[in-house]
């Protein structure tokens, strides 16, 4: 497989499925952002006959040949011969200048392969005459021959046993010519790398389109250049780029010899189903058949202009006519006996050295039963006839049924599918319009929530202004509270302050109570030494007895009087012991009062702040709930 791709530039149009003769040849999958899909080759499969490589208009498919090996060779000294399809002069305007160029570069030989194609034509007709062969298909085009050999081998046996014309003039260069060398072929097709490496008979693939882009880009040639071949001189060879030359060919050396022609990957293998079914009497005697539509003048590796394709026809009939005007004027007239090419060929060439033989090759294409392409259909949501007819070919394939096949292959995807794809649209579409509904279903209970929570915040405002008027009066009361502590403080003080007078003047009490105390003991006595005198006066001392006793009454009295005096000042202690312990007690009270309403005003203070946060939250929530309800 010697086509590549660029999955970079693949949008996944399906062209190359559209033009591709091998269903399952591409294969499609997601690309990694799963917007479309990439259409990948599969190597087994692949004929290389270039139609996608021609139809892909994003460029994202190419393909791979031996140009650059080619030059790195001769610049390093090989020896290569190098055998130039016919189409290269008719479709390149520097061909000749590019070859001379060539030539000027080391490489001793440049052949023709017009003159293969001689060769070619000469031993078909060797062939259908000598019945070495039934009726047969060409194979000049390696493409073709490659499909045949693995997805058409039941074609196996028709195919030509004659080699093409690139392997008639290889061979003729390897055994008649001595050339030991490599050799290339400039040639127009991609698909050619294949027949190289069947039959050995050559090593380098050089595509036209490369060669010229080589030589424009690395060389610099000389445009005014002429260039002549080194093989003997070629005649009707030069013809088979065009459509249906082989057939030509053919058709004018054996007149009456039925050969029928067929060009173009659109038409050529869907007519090999024919072509398969049909009688062994119904088929000609040689099937001329090309992968490309104007033949080798148009094949994937040449710089082919569709614009220009009348030039190109002109030029091919112009070298036609050339051909085989030159050959009955040397043949005196033209036919297998007067013809001197072919008397030459007869007597220098063996048939045998010219004939190809062909090995199947194994593409590991998957069958698929009936039961797996009505899964299929299943998978791609076509239940009804109708809809597994729909054949809009938008997937690439021809059929619905073809798609179904590839997606039972593992080959393609249901999202290439147009009707898959509608059918996915649809119901997304019933799932975004379920999901709308669901949304406004969801809409409606989000505003009556929103309603709720304006009403809710409505409340939160008003209870928060209540909190904030609460909060401002307690500040006022605890205000009023603070100051009756200060007074309560300031009465304490006063207390405090009075009952350090009562002791002080308790104190003094004390000591003139102490003072009478003295006083009346000093009376007492003096009243028992007022007694005995009076006693030791006699009668003398009954009136000083008197005295002694009133002094004695007093001394009594002024000692009850004392007593009580004592007692009352004890009691006044106790008192005021009581009074002092209660003013520390309310001192004590009132200092834990202080402390807890000044943890009570700063609990006030923060519920105020945090009441004018949760306001401006409120307010901010009903903003947004306003613009949501709205």
């Amino acid at each position: 497989m010697f086509v590549t791709i660029n999955e970079d530039k693949c949008i996944g149009c399906n062209a190359c499925i559209r033009v591709c003769p091998v269903n399952d040849a591409n294969t499609a999958k997601l690309a990694p952002d799963g917007e479309h899909s990439i259409i990948t080759i599969d190597k087994e499969k692949c004929i290389s006959c270039g139609a996608c490589v021609k139809g892909c208009i994003h460029g994202a498919r190419s393909y791979s040949d031996d140009t650059e090996q080619f030059f790195n060779d001769i610049r390093n000294g090989k020896d290569i011969t190098v055998l130039v399809a016919p189409a290269f002069r008719l479709t390149e305007p520097d061909a000749d200048a590019m070859l001379a160029h060539l030539r000027e570069m080391g490489v001793k030989l440049i052949h023709d392969v017009s003159f293969g194609a001689d060769i070619c034509t000469y031993m078909h007709i060797k062939a259908v005459r000598e019945k070495r062969c039934g009726k047969i298909i060409s194979q000049p085009c390696p493409a073709f021959v490659e499909y045949v050999l693995k997805h058409k081998q039941s074609l196996i046996p028709v195919l030509s046993p004659v080699h093409s014309p690139f392997g008639c003039g290889a061979v003729y260069l390897r055994k008649y010519e001595g050339v030991s060398g490599a050799i290339a072929f400039l040639s127009p097709c991609i698909a050619k790398k294949f027949e190289l490496e069947d039959t050995g008979l050559a090593q380098y693939n050089v595509t036209f389109k490369r060669f010229a882009e080589y030589m424009k880009k690395n060389c610099n040639y000389d445009r005014r250049a002429t260039f002549k071949f080194d093989n003997t001189r070629a005649f009707c060879g030069k013809i088979y780029p065009r459509p249906g030359g082989l057939k030509d060919c053919l058709q004018h050396a054996v007149p009456g010899l039925d050969v029928r022609n067929c060009e173009g990957v659109g038409h050529l293998y869907h007519t090999l189903d024919f072509y398969e079914a049909a009688s062994e009497a119904d088929r000609p005697a040689v099937f001329d058949v090309l992968s490309c539509a104007n033949g080798c003048i148009s094949g994937p590796g040449t710089n082919y202009e569709e614009s220009k394709v009348f030039t190109y026809m002109s030029r091919a009939s112009s070298v036609g006519n050339e051909a085989f005007t030159q050959r009955e004027n040397q043949a005196g007239r033209y036919s297998l006996k007067t013809d001197k090419q072919f008397q030459w060929f007869e007597k220098h060439l063996k048939f045998e050295d010219f004939v190809r033989t062909y090995t199947p090759k194994d593409s590991h294409r998957l069958s698929v039963t009936d039961s797996e392409i009505r899964d299929a259909y299943g998978t791609l949501m076509k239940r009804t006839r109708e809809e597994q007819c729909f054949d809009c070919r938008a997937c690439g394939y021809d059929s619905c049924r073809e798609m179904a096949i590839a997606i039972a292959r593992g080959v393609n995807i249901p999202e290439n599918c147009h009707q898959y794809a509608v059918k996915q649209s649809s119901a997304a579409h019933l799932n975004a319009l379920e999901a709308q509904r669901s949304v406004e279903d969801q809409h409606k209970s989000i505003v009556d929530a929103v309603g709720s929570i304006l009403g809710n915040i409505e409340s939160i405002c008003a209870n928060t202004d209540t909190i904030n008027t609460q909060c401002t009066e307690n500040n006022g009361e605890m205000a009023s509270v603070k100051e009756m502590i200060a007074q309560l403080n300031e009465k304490c003080a006063e207390i405090d302050s009075a009952v350090s007078g009562i002791i002080e003047v308790n104190e003094r009490y004390k000591k003139m109570s102490d003072s009478i105390s003295n006083i009346t003991d000093q009376t007492h006595i003096l009243s028992i030494n007022a007694s005995v005198e009076a006693a030791r006066a006699g009668e003398f001392g009954k009136t000083f007895s008197v005295v002694a006793q009133e002094i004695r009454t007093l001394a009594s009295h002024t000692r009850d009087t004392t007593k009580i005096v004592t007692e009352n000042d004890k009691f006044v202690k106790t008192e005021t012991d009581r009074v002092l312990t209660t003013a520390k007690e309310i001192e004590e009270l009132v200092k834990k009062l202080e402390e807890i309403m000044a943890r009570v005003n700063a609990n006030v203070v923060g519920t105020s702040e945090t009441g004018e946060g949760i306001k401006e939250l409120a307010e901010s929530i009903r903003g947004v709930a306003s613009v949501l309800h709205g």
